[in-house]
């Protein structure tokens, strides 16, 4: 293998090259090595379904067509707005608006809450234009809807 070329687990010579590099350009090593958080990956429009966990904590529940728009808060470099919707009769029904911050160690956009008696954790996670995600009640951590949604155009959101 050439030398500076990193193979499975192991960084050979490439991180003493690029820490020589980082001193000779005077780049700050923490500024490099911290990835920005990627808003783009959730921001914009998304349907699909929130269904309800068959548990006693949820017997309230009902299964719902959603539409999440994820609006930007460019002065919070980590946080995104949500404007949520349940799709019924073929009208958008708002249902919440809620603040979601990234945790970049876990690769997922969370939001906790307290609603009356009840807290809880909405956590999704992006991969391309799919979401996923999930709502727990707190301490216990129990699920109690799992949510699935793709992106989608304005004119998808309302179209069956």
């Amino acid at each position: 293998m050439p030398p500076g070329r990193a193979r499975g687990g192991e960084l050979g010579y490439a991180f003493p090259m690029f820490a020589a590099l980082t001193l000779a350009f005077g780049l700050d090593t923490a500024a490099v090595l911290t990835a920005p958080v990627p808003k783009a990956e959730i921001l914009g429009l998304w349907k699909g379904h929130s269904i309800c966990a068959k548990i006693k904590e949820a017997e309230f529940c009902h299964d719902e067509v959603v539409a999440y728009n994820f609006v930007d808060l460019p002065e919070q470099p980590t946080t995104v707005s949500l404007k949520a919707a349940k799709i019924w009769d073929g009208t958008l029904r708002p249902t919440y608006a809620i603040y979601f911050n990234y945790i970049p160690e876990e690769h997922r956009w969370t939001s906790e809450f307290s609603r009356g008696s009840t807290h809880g954790l909405w956590s999704y996670v992006i991969k391309g234009d799919e979401l996923t995600g999930t709502l727990v009640l707190l301490p216990e951590r129990t699920v109690v809807r799992n949510v699935t949604a793709k992106r989608v155009a304005r004119e998808q959101v309302l179209a069956p």
